[in-house]
């Protein structure tokens, strides 16, 4: 089953309890495909929060209307989320859009035409590695479905005394996995060796002085304080949404924990999170971050706006893109390049190092591009500006901004 499925079903079956300002998210979904839609289409959207929470959700039948199609529906306010629409035929999803982000804020928002696309499911789906390139690969009907980041590979399992294999009809394409690692080869291009990406979705944070740490794992809530001395493994209520937070209660044990979509700094390691932590106890009230660092840079494309003290010119696009996975690529302004990112423990960033295509262009938009590749290999830190800029920073000081 589908990610977007998962998660659309998810938000309209939940009953998370909500004591909050609402605001109102609307829009319209329509699709490219000249197909029309018949009298019982249903279109449904979700915008999801923390862990999944649903934040709100409607579906209505289409009546014979066609795309674009009008949706509105509310949300708390101050807390951000992911919107997901689909539209289904006969109760099976023939169209669907990527999660759509929605900003924290107490502002209705309009967020326009949501673009869906044929939607082909296949189950099981996970990202692997093969070398420094990332694929998508789910199974349905005894068929291996690869996607890439320009193609679609569909794959029938063929006969393998040793793990899972499949291959088209004349082998220029073929998935063989034992276990954790896999063999690729796409359209007669071999890939390095694959390997499956474990993915950790719980969440955690911590506070120092004294120290704590705390983590949400499906419908688990772990917790130790002083260093490690106390610690519990409590069921996750269900959670209650007011003043731009979650808030998880645990009576039994006075104790509760509220969490807001809001910019955190460790005060002592000066690391970014994008939540702030508040942990109730029957001592008192001990602050702390939360979350993943890395989901402050991933994610869609930044366009850098300075280098150093120098504005870009618009014409002139640079750009970054960074993946959950450590990844990042984008335009120098010629050439494209890829390579990695890595964060330190105390909120260090380090790129590279990067790889580019060697296009030659005319020598200002060349000139451009090696101060831009200048300026990212010094970087060893970043910050979020109050606007919401990246702020590339190397010994303290900015060396490229970019926003999105």
């Amino acid at each position: 089953m589908s990610k977007t499925l998962i998660v659309l079903i998810a938000a309209l079956a939940s009953s998370s309890a909500l004591a909050q300002d609402m605001r109102t998210i609307s829009g319209e979904a329509t699709y490219r495909e000249r197909m029309a839609l018949p009298e019982g289409a249903e279109l449904a959207v979700a915008v999801t929060g923390f862990q999944g929470t649903e934040l709100g959700s409607m579906s209505q039948l289409t009546g014979g209307r066609q795309v674009p199609l009008a949706f509105e529906l509310s949300v708390p306010s101050g807390v951000k989320g992911e919107l997901t629409a689909v539209i289904m035929v006969d109760n099976e999803i023939r169209f669907a859009v990527d999660p759509v982000g929605i900003a924290p804020g107490a502002d209705d928002v309009d967020i326009g035409t949501v673009w869906l696309s044929g939607f082909s499911p296949s189950g099981f789906q996970s990202t692997w590695h093969c070398g420094d390139r990332q694929v998508q690969i789910g199974f349905r009907d005894e068929m291996a479905v690869i996607e890439t980041d320009d193609m679609i590979f569909e794959l029938p399992q063929v006969v393998s005394a040793d793990g899972a294999r499949f291959a088209s009809e004349d082998s220029d394409s073929e998935f063989w996995s034992k276990g954790s690692r896999a063999m690729l080869r796409l359209a007669g291009e071999e890939y390095p060796e694959c390997v499956v990406v474990e993915n950790d979705k719980s969440w955690k944070a911590q506070g120092n002085e004294p120290g704590w740490q705390a983590a949400i794992d499906g419908d688990r809530f772990r917790l130790d304080l002083n260093y490690g001395d106390d610690r519990l493994d409590l069921g996750l209520p269900a959670p209650e949404i007011s003043e731009g937070a979650y808030h998880y209660g645990f009576d039994a044990f006075g104790l509760s924990i509220a969490i807001a979509d809001r910019l955190c700094r460790d005060d002592m390691s000066g690391r970014l999170f994008p939540q702030s932590v508040a942990l109730t106890t029957a001592s008192g009230v001990l602050n702390g971050c939360g979350g993943d660092t890395m989901s402050l840079l991933s994610g869609p494309e930044w366009t850098v706006s300075d280098i150093g003290s120098e504005a870009l010119p618009e014409e002139n696009a640079v750009t970054l893109e960074i993946d959950a996975e450590g990844r990042i690529s984008g335009s120098a302004g010629c050439n494209r390049y890829m390579g990695g990112i890595k964060l330190g423990g105390e909120g260090g960033l380090e790129v590279g190092p990067l790889a580019a295509t060697e296009m030659a262009c005319d020598e200002p938009l060349m000139a451009l591009e090696r101060r831009f590749f200048d300026a990212i290999s010094t970087v060893d830190g970043f910050d979020i500006a109050d606007n919401g800029q990246l702020i590339l920073t190397s010994g303290g000081e900015t060396v490229i901004r970019a926003a999105r």
